[in-house]
């Protein structure tokens, strides 16, 4: 079972995304701010992080940088999602339009796991 760390500031979203994933067989967390999450991300060791870029506090963008920076997180996959049209992730961030389009939010989420699994198994160990 793979653990998300889910981050927005709309409960209703909240709500729904973690319904979708819980269905994907996924254990959720949830955070309100990239603050909050970068607290949580330690402590839960969650196999991917997904946030979206307007919030309070911090920002997922600035949650990504943080994340990026610190050696325990930086392994954990990401994905973007936003309202916005344009958004320049960093490299290595998943970007997910706020659609509405479930089915593409599960193959996103999926996809993103299954490469991270990947890399895992490719990666020697230290």
């Amino acid at each position: 079972m793979h653990t998300v760390l889910l981050v927005d500031d709309d409960p209703s979203l909240l709500r729904l995304y973690t319904r979708v994933l819980e269905n994907l067989g996924c254990t959720v967390a949830t955070a309100p701010d990239g603050r909050e999450a970068l607290t949580m991300a330690p402590v839960l060791c969650p196999d991917l992080i997904i946030t979206d870029v307007t919030m309070p506090k911090m920002d997922g963008l600035e949650l990504c940088r943080a994340l990026r920076e610190d050696a325990a997180l930086r392994g954990i996959p990401v994905i973007v999602h936003s309202a916005l049209d344009a958004v320049v992730t960093p490299p290595g961030v998943a970007f997910l339009r706020k659609s509405g389009d479930l089915k593409e939010f599960g193959t996103q989420v999926i996809r993103s796991l299954s490469e991270a699994r990947l890399a895992r198994r490719l990666t020697p160990a230290a």
